[in-house]
């Protein structure tokens, strides 16, 4: 279902037992022991953690073939920024498939 990530606490500044919400993939939710957690593809379709961000649809495939212990940065990047690494993704991605053929 989702990646737990252990390092420095996050203190969440809202109550933990919020009202769920819908959960898209890559989604980071803080829980109550103030560890992330990045859902995955067989995530649930609703949570009651607070969420901080979303991990690029671009890094998903990275991200989920990391190694247990391994360290993770992220970075604030704008939606423009976002689709255009997911672009470069795409064409990567499409470059290695007809090269299979």
């Amino acid at each position: 279902m989702g990646i737990r990530l252990k390092g420095p606490k996050i203190n969440n500044i809202k109550n933990t037992n919020i009202k769920s919400e819908g959960l898209v993939k890559g989604v980071i939710q803080i829980t109550a022991d103030g560890d992330p957690i990045i859902m995955l593809s067989d995530h649930g379709t609703i949570g009651g953690y607070p969420k901080i961000g979303v991990a690029i649809s671009a890094d998903y495939d990275k991200l989920v073939q990391i190694p247990p212990g391994s360290k993770i940065k992220f970075k604030d990047i704008n939606l423009k920024d976002a689709e255009t690494i997911f672009k470069l993704y795409e064409m990567e991605t499409q470059n290695l498939i007809s090269n299979i053929k």
